[in-house]
C-alpha cells in the first residue's frame, strides 16, 4: 500500500537523523531564553515559569528548523489550544489563529521529499497560561499530531541549563539553603541509619575516601585527602560509625546453588540495559557490577534488589517487584559472578566510631544524608554564592582547597556550572514540568530499555550480552516477541493518571504478561513524570472520563472487532475471554483499554500502527480513509470509533 512504504521510507529517513528537533525561542518581559524541544507543544498554566530562565507571565515562543520529509505529500495542517500561532513553511505563511486554536486548517499544499524551513510562533494569553499542539493530515492518513522525528534542526547546547540540573543533582542547596521550586532540590541521598547492616566496612572507607574511583558518574563528593594518613584515618573512622548505625539482623546469605537461576532472571529482566555483566568489559553508557560483592554484605544484597528505594527514596535502581526467591537468586548470581574478581586488601587503618561521628559532623554529613543523627551545619545561603565568581573560588572552581569538597565534575560540567551562576539563583525557584521529565527521561536512563523518536534502545543491542546466561533453558527461544513499548507519543497515548499507576507499581493488570521483562517502579518520581509526559506533547494530564458508550455504535465495535468483523479478538482477550485463536505476538486485553488509552491516539494507531511503532505485529486495516467492511459506509475513522465505542466497556 502506498502509505506504508510511505512511513516506512519517513521513519527510515529520520532514524537516520542524530537527533530530531526544533529551536525553541522563548521571550518574556524583554529577555530570551533558546532550548531545544522534540517538537512544537507546550502546556503552561496561568502563574507557571514558560522557561526556568523566563519568570511567570505573557509569552511568545518561535519553533524554528526543518521539516524534513521522505516523500512528496499534500498536507494539511491545523492547531490545537488557546493563544495565537501562526505557521510558515519555505517562507509561505499557511495557517494563522487566534484565540481558541483548531477552528480552522490550512489549505493542501504540497511539499517535496527533502527539507523544508519550518517557523511556528506562538504567544500565549494575557495571563501567561498557553497550550499548544501542531497538527498535519493527508489523503493517506487522518489528522494528527506531527511526530517529532520530522523535525531537525542544530540546536547549540546550552550550558546554563545544563548547569543549574548539575546544581540540583550535585545536591548544592543542601549545604546552601534558599528557596526552592525545582523538585530535584528535595532529593535526598541514601539515609545513614541502616548502613551497618547493608554496607561492609571496608567498601565504606573505600567510597568515603574517594567516591568517583568506584563509580566514576557519582555525584558523591570528595571529602577527605585519602594521599594523607589523616584522611585515610577520617575515612576509617567514618566508615566505622556508620557500621553502628543498624536496624535489624541481616539474614544469611543466598545459596550459591541459585546462582544459576539468577542468571536467567538478570537477562530475562533486561539489567544489561543499564549495567554490564559481572567480570564482562566496561562500557562507559552502564554501570559496572564488579564491586556488588565488596560493597554489600551478602544477606543484605537481596534485600537492596527486593526494594531498592528503602533507604533511598531517590535511587535511579527502580523496584522491578521481585519475589522473595527472585531476589535471592539475582543475589546468588551477582555474588558468584564478582567473587571471582580479586580487589586488593584494604589499606585503611583500624576505624574509632566515636571519632567517626565526630568527622560526620566536621563534613557535614547530615546536609545531604538524613537520619544520621548529626547536625546540620549552617553555611552561606544559596542567594549568598550567586554573588560570587564561581570560577575563582569555592567547590566549582576546581582549585585545590582542603576545606572545601571536590566534586567529581568534569571541565564542560565545571563551565556549565559557572555560566549558570551568571544567571542567579532565581531559575531553581522555577518548575517547568516538560523540561524536567525531559532530563529525567535521561537520567532514570528510560532509553536504556525503550525506544524513542526513531533511535533504538540500548537494551536492543546489549542484551545479546547476557544471552549466554539461558542458553540452556530448552525453549527459550521460541517466546513471543519481547520488545517494549517505544516511548516516541506516550504522553499522548496513555491518560497520566495510568502512567503514574505505572510508574508508581500500582497497575494491578500488566498489560503485556507475555514480556518476560517488567516495567520497573520509579516511586519517587511518578507523579512529575506522568505529569510531564503529558505537557511534553501539550496534553492535559488527566484521567479517562467514565465509560459513556452509545449502545449503537458499541454494538457495531463489538462486530468489528470480533471474527466476523476485523478479528481483533483474534490477539486480544476481552476481560477473562481469551483470545481465540494462538498467536505470534499477544495483544493487550481490551478490558484495559478505557483507562489507559487517549481516544485521539487509539485512532491514529488504529489507522496505521505502524507509523506510530515501526515494526509493529498489527495489521492495517484501512488506505486512503477507506476499509474493507462495508459498516458505516466503509468510513474507517467511523469504524474506529464505533471500536472506541465498544472498548469503554466491553465485557
Amino acid at each position: 500500500m502506498r502509505l506504508v512504504a510511505l512511513v516506512s521510507s519517513l521513519l527510515a529517513f529520520a532514524a537516520g537523523i542524530a537527533r530530531a528537533e526544533l529551536a525553541a525561542t522563548f521571550e518574556s518581559g524583554g529577555l530570551k531564553d533558546t532550548r531545544a524541544d522534540r517538537l512544537p507543544a507546550l502546556l503552561v498554566k496561568a502563574g507557571e515559569a514558560p522557561t526556568p530562565f523566563l519568570a511567570a507571565g505573557e509569552f511568545g515562543v518561535t519553533w524554528s528548523g526543518k521539516l524534513v520529509l521522505a516523500d512528496r505529500l499534500r498536507l494539511v495542517f491545523s492547531f490545537e489550544g488557546e493563544g495565537k500561532a501562526t505557521l510558515t513553511v519555505d517562507g509561505e505563511e499557511l495557517l494563522s489563529e487566534e484565540g481558541t486554536l483548531g477552528g480552522s486548517a490550512s489549505k493542501s499544499t504540497r511539499l517535496n521529499r527533502g527539507g523544508h524551513d519550518i517557523t511556528i510562533t506562538y504567544r500565549s494569553k494575557p495571563d501567561g497560561s498557553g497550550r499548544f499542539r501542531l497538527f498535519w493530515e493527508e489523503r493517506g492518513f487522518p489528522k494528527q499530531s506531527v511526530p517529532p522525528t520530522v523535525f531537525k534542526a542544530e540546536v547549540a547546547a546550552d550550558p546554563a541549563r545544563h548547569g543549574r540540573l548539575l546544581f540540583a543533582e550535585n545536591h548544592c542547596s543542601k549545604c546552601h539553603l534558599g528557596a526552592g521550586g525545582m523538585p530535584e532540590l528535595t532529593e535526598f541521598g541514601p539515609l545513614l541509619v541502616a548502613s551497618g547492616s547493608r554496607l561492609t566496612e571496608e567498601w565504606l572507607a573505600a567510597w568515603i575516601a574517594n567516591p568517583a574511583a568506584l563509580r566514576p558518574d557519582t555525584r558523591m563528593p570528595d571529602l577527605i585527602d585519602e594521599s594523607t594518613p589523616a584522611g585515610k584515618q577520617q575515612a576509617a573512622d567514618l566508615a566505622a560509625w556508620l557500621m553502628t548505625q543498624k536496624v535489624g539482623e541481616v539474614p544469611p546469605a543466598p545459596d550459591p546453588a541459585l546462582a544459576r537461576k539468577g542468571g536467567e532472571h538478570f537477562h530475562r529482566l533486561g539489567c544489561a540495559a543499564c549495567h554490564t555483566q559481572p567480570g564482562g568489559p566496561g562500557d562507559p553508557g552502564r554501570l559496572s557490577l564488579d564491586d556488588v560483592g565488596f560493597k554489600f554484605q551478602p544477606g543484605a544484597l537481596a534485600g537492596f534488589l527486593k526494594k531498592p528505594d528503602t533507604w533511598y527514596a531517590h535511587i535511579g535502581m527502580p523496584d522491578f517487584a521481585l519475589s522473595e526467591a527472585e531476589s535471592n537468586e539475582i543475589a546468588a548470581y551477582l555474588l558468584e559472578a564478582t567473587g571471582k574478581s580479586t580487589r586488593k586488601p584494604s589499606d585503611f587503618p583500624k576505624g574509632d566510631p566515636a571519632k567517626g561521628m565526630e568527622v560526620a559532623t566536621a563534613l557535614n554529613c547530615a546536609a545531604c544524608h538524613a537520619g544520621s543523627g548529626v547536625p546540620n551545619t549552617a553555611l552561606p545561603t544559596t542567594d549568598a554564592i550567586f554573588t560570587k565568581d564561581w570560577a575563582a573560588a569555592g567547590c566549582v572552581s576546581g582549585k585545590p582547597d582542603p576545606k572545601l569538597p571536590k566534586l567529581a565534575l568534569s571541565d564542560p560540567e565545571r563551565a556549565a556550572l559557572v555560566a549558570f551562576a551568571k544567571k542567579g539563583a532565581a531559575p531553581l525557584t522555577r518548575h517547568v514540568a516538560a523540561e524536567s521529565t525531559a532530563a529525567k527521561l535521561e537520567s532514570l536512563r528510560c532509553t536504556a530499555c525503550h525506544a524513542v523518536d526513531g533511535k533504538p534502545s540500548r537494551l536492543d543491542s546489549a542484551h545479546l550480552e547476557t544471552q549466554g546466561l539461558v542458553a540452556h533453558v530448552q525453549g527459550e527461544t521460541e517466546k513471543v516477541a519481547q520488545t517494549r513499548p517505544h516511548l516516541t507519543f506516550v504522553g499522548e497515548m496513555l491518560h497520566a493518571s495510568y502512567l503514574e499507576a505505572i510508574l508508581n507499581g500500582t497497575v494491578a493488570n500488566r498489560p503485556r504478561p507475555w514480556l518476560d521483562m517488567r516495567m520497573p517502579a520509579f516511586r519517587a518520581h511518578a507523579g512529575d513524570l506522568a505529569t510531564g509526559l503529558a505537557r511534553l506533547h501539550g496534553v492535559e494530564p488527566g484521567k479517562p472520563d467514565a465509560p459513556a458508550p452509545d449502545a449503537a455504535l458499541a454494538e457495531i465495535g463489538r462486530k468489528l472487532s470480533g471474527n466476523e468483523g476485523f478479528g481483533c479478538t483474534t490477539c486480544h482477550g476481552v476481560g477473562a475471554a481469551k483470545p481465540t485463536a494462538a498467536f505470534e505476538v499477544a495483544g493487550i486485553n481490551f478490558a484495559l483499554a478505557h483507562e489507559r488509552l487517549r481516544k485521539e491516539w487509539f485512532i491514529r494507531w488504529m489507522d496505521n500502527p505502524s507509523s506510530v511503532t515501526p515494526g509493529s505485529k498489527m495489521p492495517r486495516y484501512s488506505e486512503d480513509g477507506q476499509s474493507q467492511r462495508p459498516e458505516l459506509d466503509g468510513d474507517a475513522a467511523k469504524q474506529f470509533d464505533a471500536i472506541w465505542n465498544y472498548l469503554q466497556k466491553p465485557e
